[in-house]
């Protein structure tokens, strides 16, 4: 009856957590889906045409999805040598224990022999002091507890013994596992990276002329914009920033941490940092090299593969390869605010993944035809650009 009882307590209690994980799973798959089908959109658009960056869709998308399961393998391998570590030294305790008590055991033992096979009833019957006769009764009653309480924890120690040897067994297989598919990811990593090698080297100097071309640099913009106000849905525009009188060439250093993850994105101005360590080679307003539209951002030459961190804390709104900034990943950061980091090499995080303040999102490359390694960034309020340096600290 009880037991009957008890378990329709912890299903009751049990279900509205499993409808909270099942409801948030299904509100993730369904922004995933209607993500998608904003890029098919995007994509399909009629003012756009075929471009010879294209060619470079396939191969950058691949590159980064084995790089973001290559971090997560490397990530699971480290948790599961954690886990190893923790059993190998609990193992390491248990042994002391079964060796301390086995010390004890043997101690007893020996006095057993020593004192010969005395029961209670030879004491009762053997006509001495009643007194002395209840002092050796409690005496040898405590051995004989003690010796069972003994031998009980012995047999528990070697039980857990054995199942901690099962666990690292069972975590070094793992082990061994994650290490196999990190060396078949490698593999495809250093196939799809011969892949875009390529196709870069046949269109490269096609890629270069378009992405000089007006027209063209008119279609990335109108085609970001257009992304940002399907994401965004927000309608009151920010106070225009003034931009900050700061030339081409500048070094950055400092990188976003975790100590800005508790605030909101309006209580950052003045105390953000850059997404990556770098020389900002072109910065918001500045006109472009052969005319077209100015920088509604920041570029920031930086070494391949570096780690791009958050600027602040949110969620991904976008993390796919788009026609003009090549893997693009968009932070939503709540009241209208977003952030952009393109032209990455590899994306960490996927749409709906929550990011804090500081984590490593993606990592620096030239996807989208960019001539160099480097990062471009724009913040946005409502869908409009702002100038990222009026913020930095």
């Amino acid at each position: 009856m009880r037991l009957g009882l008890a378990l329709l307590i912890f299903a009751l209690l049990a279900a509205p957590a499993a409808a909270a994980t099942d409801t948030k799973q299904r509100e993730l798959k369904d922004l995933r889906g209607r993500i998608d089908q904003l890029k098919k959109e995007i994509e399909q658009a009629k003012e756009d045409r075929s471009e010879a960056a294209d060619g470079l869709k396939q191969s950058e998308r691949r590159i980064s999805d084995v790089n973001r399961s290559l971090r997560e393998l490397d990530q699971r391998q480290q948790t599961l040598g954690e886990e190893l570590e923790t059993i190998q030294g609990d193992i390491g305790q248990t042994r002391q224990s079964l060796d301390s008590q086995q010390a004890r055991l043997a101690e007893l033992l020996r006095q057993h022999q020593r004192q010969g096979d005395t029961d209670a009833l030879k004491l009762l019957l053997n006509g001495e002091n009643p007194g002395d006769t209840a002092r050796d009764l409690e005496y040898y009653g405590y051995i004989s507890r003690a010796r069972a309480d003994l031998i009980r924890a012995h047999r528990a120690s070697l039980q857990r013994l054995d199942t901690l040897q099962q666990q690292a067994k069972e975590r070094k297989t793992r082990i061994e596992k994650v290490k196999s598919d990190r060396l078949a990811q490698r593999s495809s990593l250093e196939k799809e990276k011969k892949a875009r090698q390529a196709v870069l080297g046949k269109l490269s100097s096609q890629i270069q002329k378009q992405r000089k071309e007006v027209s063209s640099l008119l279609r990335d913009e109108k085609r970001l914009t257009r992304l940002i106000e399907r994401l965004s849905r927000l309608a009151v525009a920010p106070k225009p920033s003034r931009p900050a009188e700061t030339a081409p060439g500048r070094k950055t250093t400092q990188v976003p941490d975790a100590s800005l993850a508790g605030l909101g994105f309006a209580k950052l101005k003045g105390r953000l940092a850059l997404p990556v360590p770098g020389v900002i080679s072109a910065r918001f307003g500045q006109a472009r090299e052969g005319g077209g539209p100015s920088w509604k951002g920041l570029f920031i030459r930086a070494t391949e593969g570096q780690g791009v961190h958050a600027v602040a804390s949110g969620r991904v709104a976008f993390a796919d390869w788009l026609r003009g900034f090549g893997n693009l990943l968009i932070v939503d950061h709540g009241d209208g605010f977003l952030s952009l980091y393109s032209n990455n090499e590899s994306l960490y995080k996927q749409v709906g993944d929550s990011v804090r303040a500081g984590d490593v999102i993606a990592t620096v490359g030239n996807t989208g035809g960019q001539s160099e390694p480097g990062l471009y960034f724009e913040l946005r309020h409502q869908g409009k650009p702002f100038d990222p340096l009026s913020w930095v600290k």
